[in-house]
């Protein structure tokens, strides 16, 4: 007897799938760091943000369309590029900038990591040539060698980063492997080469007629696209500004339940509640915290059985994250009041006193303007709104953000604003610079207290009065 089978096609929403999919996550082993990755892109808690997906699947899509992601540190960037270009199987090559990193650095690190090889000298009996023009011809892989043996003829190889490097060639071999050309920490390029960073897109723009996939994707901080339009108003048309901004609490909490899933554990729903709220949009520190806890209750791995893990264990976790970013506190102080140029009333550690003075989680310019004039009459502002900005930069740590729907400025996160506030109350740091003194520690823990129930007040009145739990043992 012939039997006609079919097979049967299961799409991802189908309930069936889903069941056979959950069964099959049970069977399979997750490492605690794969699944909570507080400094490397997430990938197993990988939270989808759909309207940032679309315009991002659209870019990637559209031949000749260069990229720019820009957003706070910590927001997400990296893990939400790098997943799409898996899931798109999309191949790069990738070059971190660092602070001071010239245009030609960035393109000599592109052509050494593409590894092309050229003929420049071929030996035999009979004749003896130097040269190898730079064509696709002249390729070799990584396994290449320099020089090789065949016969009575001898031929060499040199890398082709040795020679004159141009944008164009560039373009070429990126295009012709089939490759995009990811750039991260765009910022950081030295403010002179931003213009020729800016034409070096156009380039790529129009190469992409003959390599319809070739592009650049810059990652980079807020403004990042602005730069590359001002140095280049042609290429407003021709880029893609994706801004991918800090991430709600109900996605942060989608991560720490994706992570419950895959480890086979339980936090309680107070604990979800205030790493989802503490995090301030920033999925960094969710990982960080979940990491944290998940440590101190011996998991390394997916369980066999089912692990709860008790409220009463968030606030050991928190004092384990505050003695592991002592240092990051104390240098991103430091970064964000070193004075530049000295300025009348206007030194960032006058702002932030003043934006302290203030009392407010949401702040305005005029509000800081009018703690200003208290003590100096004659204080007209006039440059107050670029120096607030600075302290959104990078170079000032992004301390603070600003929310352009109602033109106010708040700190990027608890931690760092009861760091400065404890810093400016206690003279004593500024005079010895010692985070760990217990006299500090302390008041830290106090001040921190404080920005926690402002935090649980926000939670409050945008999602209502849930579990959220206490602060009496912080």
């Amino acid at each position: 007897m012939i039997y006609d089978i079919k097979p049967v096609k299961l799409k991802e929403n189908n309930s069936v799938f889903k069941q056979i999919v959950n069964n099959l996550k049970k069977w399979i082993n997750n490492k605690l760091e794969e699944v909570f990755t507080p400094s490397q892109p997430a990938e197993a808690t990988f939270v989808d943000r759909i309207n940032i997906n679309k315009r991002l699947q659209r870019a990637l899509r559209t031949p000749g369309k260069q990229i720019i992601i820009y957003g706070y540190s910590g927001v997400g960037k990296t893990t939400l590029l790098f997943n799409k270009l898996k899931h798109h199987d999309i191949k790069f090559i990738k070059t971190s900038c660092i602070t001071g990193m010239t245009i030609q650095d960035i393109i000599i690190d592109a052509f050494n990591q593409l590894d092309i090889f050229y003929t420049n000298e071929k030996n035999s009996t009979e004749t003896n040539t130097v040269g190898g023009e730079l064509n696709a011809s002249f390729w070799l892989l990584k396994a290449g060698i320099k020089a090789e043996t065949k016969g009575d003829t001898k031929v060499s190889h040199r890398r082709a980063v040795e020679l004159p490097i141009t944008p164009q060639n560039l373009a070429k071999y990126i295009g012709s492997a089939e490759l995009c050309w990811i750039i991260e920490d765009f910022h950081k390029i030295e403010e002179s080469h931003k213009t020729q960073m800016a034409q070096i897109m156009k380039v790529f723009m129009d190469s992409s007629k003959e390599y319809g996939n070739l592009k650049i994707i810059a990652l980079g901080a807020v403004n990042s696209a602005r730069e590359v339009v001002q140095f280049d108003p042609e290429m407003r048309s021709r880029i893609s500004e994706i801004e991918v901004p800090i991430m709600d609490v109900d996605n942060l909490k989608r991560i720490i339940e994706t992570g419950e899933k895959l480890l086979n554990i339980e936090f309680s729903e107070t604990v979800k509640n205030r790493i989802a709220t503490y995090s301030s949009g920033l999925p960094a520190v969710t990982h960080q915290l979940c990491l944290l806890m998940c440590e101190l209750n011996n998991i390394q791995e997916t369980q066999s059985k089912k692990v709860k893990i008790l409220s009463t264990q968030f606030n050991e976790a928190m004092e384990e994250y505050l003695e592991e970013n002592s240092d990051s506190f104390k240098s991103v102080f430091e970064y964000s009041t070193r004075v530049i140029h000295k300025r009348k009333n206007e030194n960032p550690l006058d702002l932030l006193n003043a934006i302290l003075e203030v009392n407010k989680e949401n702040f305005t310019l005029s509000e800081v303007k009018e703690v200003i004039q208290k003590s100096h009459k004659d204080y007209l502002g006039n440059n107050l709104k670029k120096y607030l900005d600075e302290f959104c930069e990078p170079f000032r740590s992004e301390i603070l953000r600003f929310n352009e729907n109602y033109n106010t400025y708040y700190f990027s996160n608890p931690f760092i604003k009861a760091y400065i506030q404890c810093v400016l109350k206690k003279d004593e740091f500024i005079i010895n610079k010692s985070f760990k003194s217990e006299s500090f520690l302390k008041e830290f823990k106090v001040i921190l207290k404080q920005e926690f129930l402002s935090a649980r007040q926000a939670f409050i009145e945008d999602f209502g009065d849930g579990d959220f739990g206490t602060f009496d043992d912080l």
